[in-house]
């Protein structure tokens, strides 16, 4: 028999998961409930949502973010994009060991004055996925601006529902994506961590959206890696067989 320290069947920690609902359901309560919800896209990586630029540099940031402002619903609230610092070369050439990259954010939110500040790695001008879940990020630090004295868990997991609502906001593919990045080239191998929940907190989340939404997750089963929509629709099982959503108490309301 195979021991495991959750129980049998658990797809998160018993305390993660019970945070998790517990969160979904304050944004509910926050946020306008179901038909708030629908009215958040599930954003994907295509031209719909991310019509193509001929711009490079600073201009090509500004083109993504006001995609990504416009699709939280957040077109016109005033904010000042700037990019970071170029980050040093951290690759491991001859490959005997793996560097994390953790130096410094790949974005922050923050005031300059009255106006608020975010800002971005240029490098992830190379890489517009992880960049936009970067940029959501930030963002969903500003919607929560005025509430994150009554989030659940107090000021200790202000980072961990900042990721959380990424999702509420429709960006759970592209956050889930970048939470983790392994990679190889010639010079080597790098590896990368992006937020604060781990991978399966992710897809757990992005369950939790799909089926507060009545969508299906072969939607997005072309956006991502095998082993994460594997993990995905484990978890929507799992939301099913223990009625996780029915916990939320929120009423079914119709989408206006």
């Amino acid at each position: 028999m195979t021991w495991w320290p959750f129980g049998r069947g658990t797809f998160l920690d018993p305390d993660d998961e019970e945070w998790q609902v517990e969160t979904w359901r304050w944004f509910l309560d926050q946020f306008g409930g179901l038909s708030d919800l629908r009215h958040s896209s599930l954003i994907l990586p295509t031209r719909q949502f991310f019509p193509p630029t001929e711009k490079t540099g600073e201009g090509r940031a500004e083109h993504i973010f006001e995609c990504v402002k416009r699709l939280a619903r957040m077109p016109d609230w005033p904010c000042r994009l700037i990019a970071q610092p170029h980050r040093p070369d951290l690759r491991v050439s001859d490959a005997v060991a793996l560097k994390p990259i953790t130096h410094s954010p790949a974005g922050t939110f923050g005031f300059d004055g009255d106006s608020v500040v975010i800002s971005y790695d240029p490098a992830d001008l190379d890489n517009p996925g992880q960049l936009i879940a970067t940029l959501a990020h930030e963002l969903a630090h500003y919607l929560l601006l005025g509430l994150r004295n009554d989030i659940p868990g107090g000021e200790d997991l202000h980072e961990f529902t900042t990721d959380l609502l990424t999702v509420y906001m429709g960006f759970g593919v592209f956050s889930a994506s970048a939470a983790f990045h392994f990679s190889a080239d010639s010079g080597g191998w790098q590896w990368s961590r992006r937020g604060y929940l781990s991978q399966r907190a992710w897809l757990f989340a992005l369950a939790v959206f799909l089926e507060l939404r009545n969508e299906t997750a072969e939607q997005v089963k072309p956006f991502l890696k095998q082993h994460l929509f594997s993990d995905l629709t484990d978890a929507i099982r799992y939301l099913r067989r223990h009625q996780i959503v029915s916990k939320l108490n929120v009423p079914v309301t119709p989408s206006a």
